[in-house]
């Protein structure tokens, strides 16, 4: 073969291919999972606006991959606002390029016709960016979309008429200041400038912003001011309010004795919506009929005491002050009653022993014997934390049933803590006249139960007329003291 046919088969191969690649590539279907930017199919211009700003970065690649000379966020702007409008590609539509995705990077292909049998439907959208006039549009079947370009009309209006706008919403003290600024007709390289208490910075806007501004730790009312270059500057007033917490004071049980330990629980107070932090502190005030009975502070993160407790019948007040992080203070309040004992009645049974002098004893000294015994009163109260004993009881002497007899017991009883100490006289052995005696009474105990209702008792009986001789006169015992009603 000689050169000059080689170089002749060349230029051929080279054209052919020319034309080959000119060739618009036909497509008949859409959708593929492996190449779409929205799956599933988009059903609402709600889907749309999803899509857009879920798939920003990879529409931007696409665009900058075609040399695009507009602004993303005029096209964020545009889908946002509502405006696209459905429309259908009929078969035979030429299509200057179409978004897709290769291993799951963004791309596109180059000059298509749309081959399909039928038209498919589309979201159609049209917006001016950079002095050009752009339409979008977004296949429902799979968001891989086209745009088309031309120089817009409205190319120089933008420099001749900016304007600016700004909006700030009231907040709550510690929650940042959520501000709207939104600009029109303005160069792409305009920058605002912004100014509250004092402060200006500037920052670059185009179209609209949104953003947060500090928080601030006082109430109070604020202006906010932003400025541009040939536009008349825009103003808005909001005001930090004072969010007082929400207070929330409980006490348990539901039955709530004198003297018995109960729960004061401030733990479900919270701040107010909006305000950063938690509750700092709970000052808790008791009172009954108006006067004060107790205070005490509770701290987080313990906003809660166990430990309380009245001393007196009544119906009582629990006012709890919790403070924020942020300084701001709420009140509430609960009540609950200590009821009157229903009846001072108790009974209690014992067990022991006795050593006392008899006329027919054979030896010099006392006779001991073991004992058993019960008895019945009353404990009204007659103080705070005193209360009076009037009881009657019987013994049973183990040694000589001969000697059993019946007793009468006053006494004044000192409640101390879960227990009490006291001390009266007893008029013992009433039916034996060789033991009949008035003796000391000395007697203590403690609760068995939380609510007081079953006692230990112990106690100690000696004649005033044998202190000379209280080795051989004396009667010791303890037992069960049951307050049914208390």
């Amino acid at each position: 073969m000689t050169k000059k046919l080689a170089l002749c088969l060349t230029i051929i191969v080279f054209l052919f291919s020319g034309l080959a690649s000119a060739r618009p590539l036909r497509i008949n279907h859409l959708g593929s999972p492996r190449t779409a930017f929205q799956c599933p199919r988009m059903k609402s211009l709600g889907d749309l606006q999803k899509m857009v700003d879920a798939k920003k970065a990879d529409i931007r690649k696409v665009l900058e991959m075609r040399g695009w000379k507009g602004n993303i966020d005029d096209l964020m702007s545009a889908v946002d606002s509502g405006s696209a409008t459905e429309t259908t590609i009929e078969p035979g539509a030429e299509i200057p390029f179409m978004a897709n995705r290769h291993n799951g990077k963004p791309g596109y292909l180059e000059n298509l016709i749309w081959a399909g049998s039928k038209p498919f439907p589309a979201y159609h959208i049209e917006f001016d960016s950079n002095g050009y006039t752009y339409q979008f549009y977004f296949p429902k079947q799979c968001g891989n979309f086209w745009m088309e370009e031309k120089p817009s009309m409205k190319k120089t209006e933008p420099m001749m008429n900016p304007s600016v706008g700004i909006m700030a919403e009231d907040v709550c003290v510690t929650q940042p200041v959520h501000v709207k600024i939104t600009t029109a007709n303005i160069a792409p390289d305009a920058k605002v400038q912004v100014t509250m208490d004092g402060n200006t910075q500037e920052m670059a806007v185009s179209g609209m912003m949104e953003k947060d501004m500090p928080a601030y730790s006082e109430p109070g009312s604020h202006t906010i001011t932003v400025a541009l270059q040939g536009a008349s500057p825009a103003t808005a007033t909001f005001n930090v309010k004072a969010c007082p917490p929400v207070c929330v004071i409980t006490v348990a049980p539901a039955e709530i004795l004198r003297k018995k330990p109960f729960t004061v629980d401030a733990s479900g107070s919270h701040v107010a919506d909006g305000v950063a932090g938690g509750i700092k502190s709970a000052s808790i005030e008791i009172s009954r009929e108006g006067a004060p009975v107790e205070t005490f502070e509770l701290t987080a993160p313990n906003l809660k005491r166990d430990d309380v407790k009245v001393k007196k019948a009544g119906v009582y007040t629990v006012k709890s002050t919790v403070t924020d992080e942020a300084g701001q203070k709420a009140s509430c309040e609960a009540t609950f009653e200590v009821p009157k004992p229903k009846n001072p009645f108790f009974v209690a049974a014992f067990g022991g022993k006795e050593r006392l002098f008899q006329d027919d004893d054979d030896n010099f000294g006392g006779r001991c014997a073991g004992l058993f015994g019960f008895k019945g009163g009353v404990l009204p109260e007659i103080a705070e934390d005193l209360e009076l004993e009037l009881s009657v009881g019987g013994k049973i002497n183990t040694r000589d049933g001969n000697n059993s007899s019946i007793f009468a017991d006053v006494a004044i009883n000192k409640i101390v803590g879960r227990g009490f100490l006291g001390g009266g006289v007893s008029f013992w052995d009433l039916t034996e006249s060789d033991t009949r005696s008035v003796a000391l009474l000395i007697q203590g105990g403690f609760d068995l139960s939380e609510d007081g209702r079953w006692q230990f008792v112990a106690e100690a009986r000696g004649p005033f007329d044998q202190f000379d001789d209280l080795s051989n006169n004396y009667q010791l015992w303890g037992g069960i003291r049951i307050r049914p009603w208390r």
